[in-house]
């Protein structure tokens, strides 16, 4: 409290402020720890900020120096009576009523004009401690009337203001040791402990020799302080006591103490026991003599059991299995280490984690300080502990269905008082509600009417059933939806939000008559549970309305079988198929436990956390699980390392500490990336196991999320986000991963937690499959598919305005690098240009700059960001003309692309541009990032579906698979007819707006088909519980029409018969259905629920036809029937809603029409046209020739080192046209054939193939000599003249070689063609006419592209199969395998010298079948496979992996040593009993290539650990359907490589200047006046640019990548250049920058270069080199910088001294990372230092990449001799002239000259200037001595002594007991009546009704009444008789009413 009047001045109040900042500055402020409050008081008093107005001190000391002064009087007592009414109150932050000290500085600097003292004493009675501080004239005696006593600890004055500095650290040292005194005395029983009320303790205390009796009282006084800080007594804790040596003793039992006088005495007094460690044994004492019911355990009562143990020393026997047992009991464990303890021992021992329940100290003197720590976490987790035991009660509402039968009636009513017997029912117990249905819904009690049991069965006897008339419908679906708005909401008595849990029980007697679907998923999603039985219900609707597994058949054994559901605590989740398959993931939770949550909600959070757990396959081999808690700041409360075993990383969540505060999110995503998705902290992330995070959030984040949240996604790591109640939804969607819809879940209350946790855990578990496997191997087709997309142009505009970080930049620039990587990018290809724009848009490289893929990356990687405003309109108009020129350089018009990438709204219009744009033709992708904006997006792209907008510049990478996918759909699709038929879910669950998106979905899918008669044919058939066909595949053949009848297409409604439909849908695929089986067919089946039939068997006997089937899944589908529909994962997508159809669209357009088929595209060939012109071809069947030509060359992609092609003409002579050397661009050879002229004559064939054989040879472009397969394709209408010599020519053909097809028009003769053809019946084509010829290529296309297939790359290889044979396997599908196994290799050149083939077969053992020389003949191989036995057993991959390495030695005929590619092909059909990755990891670390198999029910991410890449996984439903994968196998392995491990040894090399001594001259450059730099700077950078091969790498030297910095003194970057390999000229530039400003060696050089590398290296190995003339700054301060940068990720920091460093040793403080030569300094005129900073560079990369601590090099060699002198320069320019010389010394005098005549008299010249002082003069004599002067006056009295020591405290009394409340006093005599009130004319409130009067005379009749209301119909009369039949014409007309 601040006296602010105005004596004091405004000059004083600032040293006032200065004092408060000092005082404020030495607290720990925070809202758990020092709360500070401010009172300003002159004539009044002012509220400057509260005790809970700020959280933290920065905000305080902020304020504070601002402070505002007042000015006035000086009321000491109003101020002091303001603060305890305003400030030391509960509103205000004072937290009195916790025991917190509370204290009040009062600072004045004069007499108060009010009396203080009576103020003051009202502080003093509340307990608030007084101190007060006088300046000046301040009243000492006022001043001992405000403070406490003792005077000499609490008042303090000083003389003036200036002197408030010099007692500021007396007052602070008192204040404190206040606080701390208080807290003692508080920990009688601290916050926690006062909580914590009911606990079972075991103290177990090593009494071993080693400890010593002073030790052992340390140990008493400890147990002491422990016992003391307790709430000890018969129903709070219990304490034990047992000591161990050799022997465990008995010291005192749970039940022997019950009160803490008694406990303490016990304590004081067990005898000191002495032996030897027997560790082990003690604990299993204590689980045996302690923790049971007769030594007073209360385990049963769900009290919580606790045991410390404390030792010093290692335990002479195991203590893991003992520990193991202990905590299974339920016991957590604390364990204490003091000294010597062994600590992994003690982690053996406590719970997990560690840093919670274990606790280590050097001396057992210490444990008195542990005492405060050990408590508070004791208490802690006992409260928590108790909660977690807490019984766990449930609301449950039964729904009866009012038509069952009197007897089912009894029968539920029966089971009903049962369940109340049985059950507890109280207010804090069960709460029962109670409905029935009928036509309405009748509720008979809400769960909160009736609280006890009593009442509830009076209620349950009172219940009836309504009498229903007949056929009254039963509308269930109405009661739920009634159920779900009415029975579980808080009004109604649910409890839901604090935790109960929800149970509907539906007893239903009949199928419902109205609709079920919706109302049952509605109230499920409410996170109700419901229990269905049946009382004559059908089974597939109780299935439907209930929770599985909660569907029971009857009400038989119904109270039993309720009250186990009732009564679990814990349900059990099951594993589903989803999260069975994600065996392999890093998962963090990341969870908020801010104080808006509250202890209640927070409990609701370990639920769901505990469920989503439960339901993950948890083990260190496995998935591995992480929490991290975050308020203000966040803690890791487990690393994914720190549990091994599932349940006690479960019981630990129960218990997970909750402690309220601020919500600083973004600060706990950047200690997840930093601490803890880390190696140490067992992240697996380098070994390609996913890497996922969940942050659960409830509020705003105090701090920025978006970038954190980047740089975590950024690492790998896929982010969900899950926001409750008040989360901010802007912040969840920059959290989570792209895109939104997957990743963000957010709910309105913690309690519906709980109806999230299925779909969460699904999706989770689905998309952790999905990265890892599906969107690599998508991404691999989407690849294979754009190579039909064979000319394009595609430009590239994006934005780099000011507000795009670097980061984001290089996020664009990887996009656009990854897009050029899908395409063939050549001038006839595909081209790529790239504009950027800011304020002004400029082109970065045209489409004509760069020709292939290399010099484009490099391009795109040199693109550099300038920065400015965002002018996205001017940009899309400056692109017009480049589009125009595009077509122009190609000379035809292809597919032109523009992508646009912005991050903010454009400043001018962009809406007529980009029109303008597309009505070019050009089509516009637009992607927006961060703040663009949506709707100019969609004007920039006209499209909706080609606009994206994502959160961050990381998410562009999922984005570019679906703009890619969109570019190439189009292409891939054409000239491939098929089948497509849709199958879709039209069940009642559906909405109808989603049912709209469906038939969105299709249209869609329709647009991008190439619909036609001889295209593709689509059909659509509904489903529900019936089947309706919309129409068959013959029906439309426009997409007009077909998007007609699919707008025309009403919902069905019902459930889901998806089995049904399947099977239903078959016939359609036939021929007499409209399908063409000999064509490729394909269904989609869409649905949102699960099938309520089997799937499994129609939908693989619809396979078994040939039909490819997807399956697409959303809402509540089954991942596992979507698989069992689709038989594989790849043609699977389960997706959380239907919005998400969207984002499918064009990726399954691209899959439908690119299935798996082994050839796409003829890519190389030679192929010859020998083409017919004799007479009988008119002009008009030669232009249809010429069509089909041109239609072949069309198929394939024309190149010189692609697909060539000649002509040669034919009738009576052949004649060759051109060459397949003489074109290379497809236009050209287009040309060429249009220009083709028919010869005619007769039909000489045989002469003609004769001819055409030597157009093949190299001469004339044929490539047979690189395996280009070569083809000649003969076109012919009619007989042969020489038909009798074809056989000679055909088979000299093909023995060279070329492949023969015969394509006969007309007259030609099939014998003869076949002839050509060499008999092979698949290269023969006819038409019966010309016109037939157009299309036929679409025919010959496939076969072409077969016959065209590349060599397998790998002509020589070993390659080994590695054969599961375990028991799992049928003897048939066993033969299956071993059949296939021979197909495979038969595939290969089979011989010694090309590929040789080894073969082993594994099950719980290992056994060889035959090495790689064994057999070089496919013969024998395939007679020993199928010879094979099969033995059966387990299956064990790792322990095969590590036994075929034996294979892989040159003694059994290994190649590796000669560089020959080697291959392990693994076969198995089960998961491995055995560890996997370990041994793969050694195999692929050989070199090994590993494709797997996996057959059936596999673990697909175990597989990929043992691949190390999706690639080279393939997985099959069956042994059947290996035959189908046999190509895609063969075709991988040939084009596969070795994964290469060099480049994750990358080298970034950033290069520093401290040159701080600059003279400042004009033209000064960065090495002026350092001679020795300029000359050794590029020799350094010369030596530095390659490391030599490291010793893990190879010996190929490394190429590293160095950037060069000049950085200002504040940290600015003068001038940056970017890592990049070694350039001679970036060396000059550097050297010549022009530097006018000193650089200096500081912290802020070093932040620079930190942020440098953050944002532009992602390298392995990271070194920081400067060249430095001195430190600028403080050592301490630049070694801490070092420190930062060291943790961030720099491998190293070298020095180098230049000229003139006086103290190099200095420099030397602040390097790291030098390893073992790091005391030699390095300086710029040492010998040879390039080569000495390579050294110490080549050191650290072997430290980082290889792991290689020490490495040794030879000794420097000998300085070579000396080199010829070089020849003579060139004459060098004319220098300038020199710099005038210094001006001469004087010359000598000359001799004096004759006397002139005398001149006339000037005038008299100025005064000169005053002389200098002359110099002093030597010293005089000594005077003589003076007389003595007069004694002066006596002198004022000196000022008094400085203050004594202070006195010792005296002890604070002991705080008195609180007495009993008093009885309520008797209710008081009435008062006496009041004064008469004032009249008032108002009427007044109605009064009470008065007694009855007499009865009056009875008055006149009543006018008669109304007519009453009908009343109930009575029952039905009996039924007459029959009455006579009247004429049909009266049955007609009833019928039709």
């Amino acid at each position: 409290m601040v006296d602010g009047s105005w004596s004091i001045g405004m000059e004083n109040f600032e040293q006032i402020r200065q004092f408060l900042h000092t005082l404020v500055n030495s607290f720990d402020v925070g809202p758990d720890h020092v709360r500070i409050g401010l009172v300003q008081y002159s004539t009044d008093p002012r509220t400057e900020f509260l005790l809970n107005t700020f959280q933290n001190k920065k905000d305080i000391l902020h304020y504070i120096s601002r402070l505002p002064y007042l000015g006035g009087g000086t009321h000491t007592g109003r101020g002091l009576d303001f603060m305890l009414r305003n400030h030391f109150v509960e509103a205000a932050g004072s937290r009195a009523v916790q025991k917190v000290p509370q204290i009040a500085v009062v600072i004045t600097d004069g007499k108060s004009q009010d009396t203080v003292e009576f103020h003051a004493e009202e502080l003093r009675k509340r307990g608030i401690v007084l101190y007060a501080i006088g300046i000046k004239e301040a009243d000492e005696d006022q001043l001992k009337e405000i403070a406490n006593e003792p005077h000499s600890q609490h008042v303090y004055s000083v003389s003036d203001f200036a002197a408030l500095q010099g007692i500021s650290q007396s007052i602070v040292q008192t204040l404190c040791t206040t606080v701390e005194e208080a807290k003692r005395q508080l920990l009688q029983l601290s916050q926690e402990c006062a909580k914590a009320s009911v606990a079972d303790i075991v103290f177990l205390i090593d009494g071993s020799s080693s400890i010593g009796i002073s030790n052992f009282q340390e140990i008493r006084r400890f147990l002491r302080s422990v016992v003391s800080g307790l709430d000890i007594g018969a129903d709070k804790v219990h304490v034990g006591v047992a000591q161990y040596s050799d022997e465990p003793y008995q010291e005192f039992l749970l039940k022997d103490h019950m009160d803490k006088q008694s406990l303490l005495t016990a304590v004081d007094t067990f005898q000191y026991r002495t032996g030897g460690t027997e560790t082990g044994e003690a604990i299993d004492f204590l689980l045996n003599q302690y923790f049971t019911e007769d030594a007073g355990s209360r385990i049963n009562q769900r009290v919580p059991q606790i045991a410390v143990v404390i030792t010093d020393g290692d335990s002479t026997d195991d203590v893991v299995a003992p520990a193991v047992r202990l905590r299974q009991r339920g016991v957590i464990v604390f364990a204490i280490g003091v000294g010597k303890a062994n600590p992994t021992e003690l982690e053996a021992i406590a719970n997990r984690p560690s840093q919670r329940f274990m606790f280590t100290i050097d001396n057992y003197e210490a444990l008195q300080r542990l005492t405060d720590g050990l408590l508070q976490t004791v208490c802690i987790s006992m409260e928590d502990q108790r909660q977690a035991l807490a019984e766990k009660f449930a609301d449950i509402f039964f729904l009866v269905d009012s038509g069952i039968s009197q007897t089912d009636f009894q029968q539920v009513r029966n089971i009903l008082m049962r369940l109340t017997n049985q059950l507890t029912f109280s207010a804090s117990a069960h709460h029962l509600g109670l409905a029935q249905y009928g036509q309405d819904t009748k509720v008979e009690f809400l769960l909160n009417t009736f609280q006890s049991k009593d009442e509830i069965q009076g209620a349950i006897k009172r219940f009836r059933l309504p009498r229903l008339q007949t056929n009254e419908p039963r509308n269930l679906g109405a009661a739920l939806q009634y159920a779900s708005t009415n029975f579980f909401t808080s009004a109604a008595g649910s409890r839901a939000d604090q935790g109960y849990r929800q149970y509907l029980v539906v007893l239903s007697g009949k199928d419902s008559d109205d609709q079920v679907y919706k109302q049952s998923r509605l109230i499920k999603s409410e996170g109700v549970t419901v229990v269905g039985m049946s009382l004559g219900a059908s089974m597939n609707e109780i299935r439907l309305i209930s929770t599985a597994p909660y569907v029971y058949p009857s009400i038989s054994n119904a109270v039993p079988t309720l009250r186990s559901i009732f009564e679990t605590e814990v349900e059990n989740t099951t594993l589903s198929g989803d999260c069975k398959a994600a065996k392999l993931a890093d998962i963090v939770f990341i969870v908020d436990e801010s104080g808006s949550i509250g202890v209640a909600n927070f409990q609701l959070v370990r639920t769901f956390l505990h469920s989503i757990v439960s339901g993950l396959e948890i083990s260190p081999t496995r998935v591995r699980v992480g929490i991290v808690m975050y308020n203000d700041r966040p803690t890791a409360q487990v690393y994914l390392n720190t549990f091994n075993d599932k349940d006690e990383l479960l019981k630990f969540i129960k218990i997970l500490p909750y402690h309220g505060g601020g919500t600083n999110t973004g600060a706990a995503l950047k200690f997840a990336r930093e601490s803890v998705f880390i190696k140490q902290r067992g992240s697996r992330k380098d070994k390609g196991v996913q890497q996922v995070a969940v942050v659960i959030t409830d509020g705003e984040s105090q701090d920025d999320v978006s970038q954190p949240a980047a740089d975590l996604r950024r690492a790998g790591v896929t982010v969900y986000s899950v926001g409750v109640k008040d989360a901010n939804k802007v912040q969840l969607v920059e959290m989570a991963s792209h895109p939104p819809n997957k990743h963000v879940f957010i709910v309105d209350t913690f309690a519906k937690l709980k109806s999230m946790e299925q779909s969460l855990q699904k999706i989770l578990c689905y998309n952790i499959i999905r990265q890892a496997v599906s969107v690599n191997t998508r991404r691999t087709g989407i690849k294979e598919g754009c190579v039909q997309t064979d000319e394009a142009d595609i430009f590239f505009l994006i934005d780099h305005s000011g507000s795009i970080y670097p980061t984001d930049f290089q996020d664009m620039k990887k996009f656009i690098i990854e897009f050029l990587h899908t395409f063939r990018i050549s001038p006839q290809h595909v081209r790529l240009g790239v504009a950027k724009y800011a304020d002004s848009p400029n082109l970065e490289f045209d489409l004509t700059t760069y020709s292939d893929m290399k010099s484009l990356e490099k391009a795109v990687k040199d693109i550099r960001q300038i920065g400015g405003g965002t002018e996205t309109g001017r940009a899309l108009e400056f692109m017009g003309p480049y589009f125009d020129r595009a077509m122009a350089s190609r000379g035809h018009k292809v597919s032109e692309y523009l992508v646009v990438i912005t991050d903010g709204k454009s400043s001018d219009e962009v809406k007529a541009p980009a029109e303008k744009l597309r009505s070019q033709g050009v089509i516009v992708y637009s992607i927006g990032v961060k703040n663009a904006d949506m709707e100019e997006l969609r004007e920039i792209s006209g499209d909706p579906k080609r606009t994206f907008f994502v959160n961050n510049f990381d998410a562009l990478k999922p984005i570019k698979d679906d703009i890619i996918t969109d570019i190439c759909s189009q292409d891939a699709c054409k000239d491939i007819p098929g089948d497509l038929l849709f199958l879709i879910d039209s069940s009642g669950s559906i909405y109808p707006q989603d049912y709209n998106k469906m038939k969105d979905f299709m249209k869609s899918v329709i647009s991008k088909s190439f619909i036609g008669q001889n295209e593709v044919h689509v059909g659509v058939m509904q489903f529900s519980t019936i089947q309706k066909l919309e129409f068959p595949l013959n029906r439309f053949y426009s997409k007009e029409e077909m998007s007609k009848a699919i707008d025309n297409m009403q919902q069905v409604g019902g459930g889901t018969h998806t089995g049904e439909a399947i099977t239903d849908v078959s016939q359609y695929f036939d021929a007499s259905r409209g399908g063409r089986p000999d064509l490729r067919q394909r269904l989609v089946v869409i649905t949102d629920g699960e099938a309520q039939d089997e799937v499994r068997r129609p939908a693989a006997a619809l396979r078994a036809k040939g039909v490819v089937v997807y399956a697409i899944g959303v809402v509540d589908a089954n991942t596992t029937q979507l698989l069992e529909i689709s038989g594989s994962p790849d043609r699977m997508y389960a997706e959380r809603d239907f919005d998400a159809l969207k984002d499918l669209e064009s990726q399954v357009a691209l899959e439908l029409c690119d299935p798996e088929r082994d050839c796409k595209k003829t890519e190389k060939a030679d192929i010859i046209f020998l083409v017919d012109g004799s007479t009988s071809i008119t002009l008009q069947k030669f232009r249809n020739m010429q069509k089909f030509m041109e239609s072949m060359v069309n198929q394939t992609t024309v190149g010189k080192d692609l697909t060539r092609f000649g002509v040669i003409l034919y009738s009576n002579d052949p004649t060759s046209i051109f060459t397949l050397n003489q074109y290379s661009s497809r236009k050209e050879v287009l040309k060429a054939i249009s220009d083709l002229k028919s010869p005619y004559g007769d039909t000489y064939t045989g002469k003609a193939l004769d001819y055409s054989l030597q157009f093949f040879n190299a001469q004339h472009g044929g490539r047979a000599a690189l395996q280009v397969p070569q083809i000649l394709m003969v076109i012919t209408d009619g007989d042969a003249t020489d038909r009798n010599s074809l056989v000679a020519p055909s088979l000299a053909l093909r023995n060279s070689g070329v492949s023969v097809f015969s394509i006969g028009v007309e007259g030609a003769n099939m014998t003869q063609l076949e002839i050509m053809a060499g008999y092979d019946r698949s290269k023969v084509f006819y038409v019966d006419n010309f016109d037939a010829l157009e299309t036929l290529y679409k025919n010959i296309t496939h076969v072409l592209c077969n016959s065209t297939k590349p060599a397998c790359e790998k002509q020589k290889a070993d390659l080994v199969f590695l054969i599961d044979q375990s028991g799992s396997i049928a003897s048939t599908d066993y033969t299956i395998m071993k059949k296939f196994t021979t197909e495979l290799i038969s595939s290969f050149k089979v011989s010694e010298d090309l590929v040789r083939v080894g073969l082993a077969q594994f099950s719980s053992n290992f056994q060889n079948e035959f090495y790689l020389n064994q057999f070089y003949a496919e013969k024998a191989m395939s007679q020993h496979i199928l010879k094979m036995r099969q033995l059966g057993g387990g299956t064990n991959i790792g322990l095969a992996l590590d036994s075929i390495r034996e294979y892989f030695e040159a003694s059994r005929g290994c190649r590796i040593s000669a560089g020959i590619s080697q291959n392990l092909v693994l076969i198995t059909d089960g998961e491995s009993q055995d560890d996997v990755e370990d041994a793969a990891d050694r195999l692929r670390a050989l070199g090994i290539e590993v494709f797997a198999i996996g057959i059936g029910n596999v673990h697909d991410l175990e597989l990929l650990q043992i691949t190390g890449t999706p690639e080279r996984l393939f997985t099959v439903e069956n042994f059947g359907s290996l035959e189908k994968i046999k190509q895609k196998v063969v075709n991988t392995i040939c084009k596969s490589r070795p994964i290469s491990i060099i480049s994750s040894c990358s080298i970034d090399i950033a290069m520093g200047f401290d040159i701080s001594q600059r003279r400042g001259l004009p033209g000064e450059t960065l090495i002026s006046g350092h001679s020795k730099l300029q000359t050794f700077l590029p020799e350094i950078a010369h030596y530095v640019s390659s490391v030599p091969g490291l010793c893990c790498t190879g010996p190929a030297p490394i190429s590293t990548n160095i950037a060069y910095r000049v950085v200002g003194r504040d940290g600015r970057s003068l001038y940056d250049f970017n890592f990049e390999g070694y350039s001679e000229d970036v060396v000059k530039k550097v050297m010549t920058l022009s530097l006018t400003e000193p650089t200096y060696f500081n912290t802020a050089m070093l932040k620079s270069f930190g942020e440098k590398f953050k944002a532009q290296s992602g390298a392995g190995v990271k070194v920081l080199l400067i060249f430095s003339d001195g430190l600028d700054e403080d050592v301490m301060k630049l070694e801490q910088e070092s420190e930062l940068l060291r943790q961030s990720g720099v491998s190293a920091l070298l020095t180098v001294a230049l000229e003139g460093v006086r103290d190099v040793a200095q420099l030397q403080m602040v390097e790291f990372g030098r390893g073992f030569g790091y005391r030699l300094p390095l300086s710029i005129g040492m010998p040879s230092i390039g080569s000495t900073v390579l050294k110490q560079i080549d050191t650290v990369s072997d430290r980082e990449c290889c792991n290689v601590m020490c490495k040794c090099s030879g000794h420097e060699g000998i300085r070579g001799s000396r080199g010829l002198p070089g020849s003579k320069g060139v004459s060098g320019q004319k220098g300038y002239s020199g710099f005038p010389g210094e001006e001469g010394v004087a010359g000598d005098r000359g001799s004096p000259g004759p006397s002139g005549p005398q001149g006339v008299q000037g005038c008299s010249g100025r005064r000169g200037l005053k002389g200098f002082r002359g110099l002093r003069g030597n010293r005089g004599e000594d005077g003589e001595d003076g007389l003595d002067g007069v004694n002066g006056e006596q002198g004022v009295t000196g000022a008094d002594g400085g203050r004594g020591e202070r006195g010792n405290p005296g002890s604070p009394g002991i705080p008195g007991i609180q007495g009993e409340a008093g009885l309520k006093g008797q209710r008081g005599l009435r008062g006496d009546p009041g004064e008469p009130g004032a009249d008032n004319n108002l009427p007044g409130a109605k009064g009470d009704p008065g007694n009855a009067g007499l009865l009056g005379i009875p008055g006149p009749d009543g006018r008669p009444g109304e007519s009453g209301i009908v009343g109930n119909p009575g029952q039905n009369g009996r039924r007459g008789p029959p009455g006579e039949k009247v004429g049909e014409q009266i049955k007609q007309h009833s019928e039709l009413l």
